[in-house]
């Protein structure tokens, strides 16, 4: 039996089996996981920042004025290190996470079309989205995507792929550049004036680029995943 036999065979066995809802179920339920360890790390931090609050409250109290203003200075550390370190190493690594799953999610739906369109349809495509070359990941799906599956992803007048680059330029800036972000980006722009996103040490803006150390807001984080949701549950196959 030569290979296009066995292609044959085993399209026929597997018609009618579709996996593409199966594999947005499996997308979907990686967003909420990262959505339940979102809300268990914010709670944990408040949490923490409140058992700390309290513990210097109680060992300042036994002290005399000038003994508390030293105390207080000795140990605000303590304090400042749960908001300040603590809270933007949990930020910075949702937005990695959350564009790691964005990724591994286009890559599970790439393989889920090609499937089927092999399986339902008895399309032959030797091609996968990874033998593509491309500026990361998400690029190579995209491209995989449009043009060798034929989706359509609209992504000219597609709201949640603005975002998505958003998403993808934050992240680059916390892992390649430190949290240095350089963008020109319209939507980071009003991410930034709506204070979803902060920048910190801003310098002069010079031909519409902003320069800055950038800091997530929790707030972003729950902006960001319907956008995510809705750009898979958009996608038409």
């Amino acid at each position: 039996m030569n290979s296009d036999e066995k292609f044959n065979n085993s399209t026929k066995r597997r018609k009618g089996i579709k996996i593409v809802g199966m594999m947005r179920r499996f997308i979907e339920d990686g967003f909420d996981e990262i959505e339940d360890y979102h809300q268990f790390m914010k709670e944990a931090i408040k949490r923490e920042q409140e058992s700390t609050s309290r513990r210097l409250e109680e060992g300042a109290s036994k002290l005399e004025t000038e003994e508390r203003e030293e105390y207080y200075e000795f140990f605000a550390e303590d304090y400042q290190k749960i908001g300040g370190v603590f809270e933007k190493l949990a930020l910075d690594s949702f937005i990695v996470m959350l564009y790691s799953r964005l990724e591994t999610g286009m890559g599970t739906l790439c393989n889920a079309i090609r499937r089927d369109k092999q399986t339902q349809e008895g399309v032959k495509i030797n091609l996968r989205y990874s033998d593509l070359r491309g500026n990361g990941y998400l690029d190579q799906a995209r491209v995989y995507m449009e043009k060798v599956l034929g989706v359509d992803l609209d992504l000219g007048n597609n709201r949640e792929w603005q975002e998505i680059i958003a998403l993808r330029t934050l992240r680059n800036a916390i892992v390649h550049e430190n949290g240095w972000l350089q963008t020109k980006d319209a939507t980071l722009k009003k991410l930034i004036k709506r204070g979803l996103v902060e920048i910190k040490q801003p310098e002069e803006e010079i031909n519409g680029q902003i320069s800055g150390r950038v800091k997530v807001k929790y707030e972003y984080l729950d902006h960001i995943l319907p956008h995510l949701r809705k750009f898979f549950k958009d996608i038409k196959v």
